[in-house]
């Protein structure tokens, strides 16, 4: 936050009187609004952490928590309670298992936060995750064929052959002196790699240094600047946000630009070679990548069910920023706790090196039970994400597994919700519960 008020710091005056005023305004009316629904909503009378922020609340402490703080909550306030959101607004946290399944069973009840879909379709554009409602089960579908099992299946030897090629380039940085290797960066390239390959038939080559102007694009959507940028947040309350003339709103204008027009080519070559096959000849012709199974499966639709050009190449920055920072982050912490759980690495080791050769199928991979129970503990301690934000597109009454006390010290056993409230579920307050994984649900 801080980056950011230095940067607004050096605008023009009257750029600063304009963006003072709009935010002053957009904030009032935001604080109207909030509390016009909170007074009739669970939220005003339910216990909860202070704020740690006047502008973002509690908000990072939500997305990336302390495994011991986010316990002291729980202990402190039970499983559903209020917190602070945005510019002084409270929003619900949910970690009852009825109320959660009740609030993610529900798709069109309870769609993402109008703000938070802004922020992501500024990223992405119209893409699978930004999507809603009809449109979002219209794209789902035509998206299927993409992620099959014979599909990904197919795709498998690509992840072996890019990991043998980072494998490579380790043991030749080791051969002489004691050296340090980044290992995330090492592996931010090598699911760039293995995404440009088999989600768009493109060849990144970022494992052996080369640069190209989707690959910078995607760099610049991905990093500090952008990404993690609580700006884009920002910008879905305040519009007006996303148009000053900082620098983060530049390099996001220029890598969607470049993502626009390489897209096309991408899209337009492939349709292209497409319709020059003869008919039933596509399926056996055309590349394996999911672009490329994506175009397929959307050419047999009608006319008024087919996605939109515009759709499509949403659906590759989808592609490479849902699986690329995600990917390589999980992959990293399940080295992080490897070296430090030797014993577990020995064991894990013992399993792989018993296998006959070093290029295993899909199903191979399946058949090995340790390394599936070894990744499947990574992602329980080390969630790719550690919430998620929904909110009622209608009043509501959420259920609850087990009543919770109130600020004035009575039992609730179900949560009223006004339409458009905050509502945060927690993925990481069961990935770490000692009440289903037992005293030892901290450890790796």
């Amino acid at each position: 936050m801080q980056h950011i008020l230095e940067e607004i710091s050096s605008l023009a005056p009257s750029t600063k009187l304009a963006l003072a005023t709009a935010t002053a305004t957009s904030v009032g009316y935001l604080a109207y609004n909030h509390l016009s629904r909170s007074s009739q909503s669970s939220i005003s009378s339910l216990r909860g952490p202070p704020s740690s922020s006047l502008i973002s609340g509690n908000l990072f402490l939500i997305f990336d928590p302390d495994i011991n703080q986010l316990e002291q909550w729980l202990k402190d306030y039970g499983n559903v309670f209020a917190m602070p959101a945005l510019f002084g607004a409270k929003g619900i946290y949910l970690a009852d298992p009825k109320a959660v399944a009740y609030v993610t069973t529900r798709f069109t009840a309870f769609p993402k936060p109008a703000a938070l879909n802004f922020a992501i379709m500024r990223l992405t554009g119209p893409g699978l995750v930004a999507a809603e409602g009809d449109v979002h089960k219209q794209q789902r579908r035509i998206l299927q064929p993409s992620f099959s099992p014979p599909q990904i299946k197919q795709l498998t030897p690509v992840f072996v052959t890019k990991t043998h090629q980072l494998e490579s380039i380790w043991r030749s940085q080791c051969s002489g002196e004691p050296t340090t290797i980044n290992v995330l960066q090492w592996l931010d390239h090598l699911t760039l790699d293995i995404i440009g390959e088999t989600a768009l038939g493109y060849d990144f080559d970022s494992l052996h240094g080369s640069s190209n102007e989707l690959a910078q694009a995607f760099d610049d959507l991905l990093g500090e600047t952008t990404m993690a940028d609580p700006l884009n947040f920002i910008a879905g309350i305040f519009p007006l946000a996303g148009k000053l003339p900082l620098k983060r709103n530049q390099v996001t204008a220029n890598a969607l630009a470049v993502l626009q027009k390489v897209g096309q080519e991408l899209v337009n070559s492939k349709r292209k070679e497409l319709e020059s096959l003869p008919d039933g000849g596509a399926d056996e012709l055309l590349g394996d990548d999911l672009l490329s199974v994506l175009l397929r499966s959307n050419m047999k639709e009608t006319i008024s069910q087919m996605m939109s050009d515009e759709e499509v190449i949403a659906q590759i920055a989808t592609f490479v920023i849902a699986g690329h920072d995600t990917t390589s982050s999980s992959t990293a912490w399940t080295l992080y706790a490897l070296a430090k759980n030797p014993g577990i690495q020995r064991k894990l080791q013992e399993e792989l090196l018993a296998f006959p050769h070093d290029s295993p199928t899909l199903d191979d991979l399946n058949n090995m039970p340790y390394l599936d129970w070894v990744i499947k503990e990574s992602l329980r301690r080390h969630p790719g994400a550690h919430a998620m934000q929904r909110t009622p597109a209608k009043d509501e009454i959420i259920p609850l597994s087990e009543p919770v006390i109130d600020k004035h010290g009575r039992e609730i056993k179900e949560i009223l919700l006004k339409a458009g409230d905050t509502i945060f579920v927690s993925m990481a307050a069961f990935n770490w519960s000692t009440k289903y994984w037992g005293p030892d649900a901290h450890e790796f």
